[in-house]
């Protein structure tokens, strides 16, 4: 089991995303720090960098698992025309 950890720029889209928004983002970040190989939304791998994405509606999570302290790091949070500028 992994710890969810955000870093403080995605806390703040978070935190200005609609309720219910970041309520499903936040239901489903805990759901794959359970165990993110069996986890069977909408997460996979990004390609030519070790990150993560997560996709809740119309939001997008990128993170970056760091294994060896068992942390799912929250990098940012946004729509998908902006989070991966």
């Amino acid at each position: 089991m992994f710890t969810v950890t955000y870093t403080k720029a995605a806390y703040k889209t978070l935190s200005k995303m609609p309720t219910d928004y970041r309520v499903r983002m936040m239901r489903e970040l805990a759901l794959v720090a359970v165990s993110p190989a069996a986890y069977r939304g909408d997460w996979k791998a990004l390609e030519g960098a070790p990150y993560w994405r997560l996709r809740v509606g119309g939001y997008r999570a990128i993170c970056e698992m760091r294994g060896h302290e068992l942390v799912l790091l929250v990098l940012k949070v946004g729509s998908r025309g902006n989070v991966y500028k």
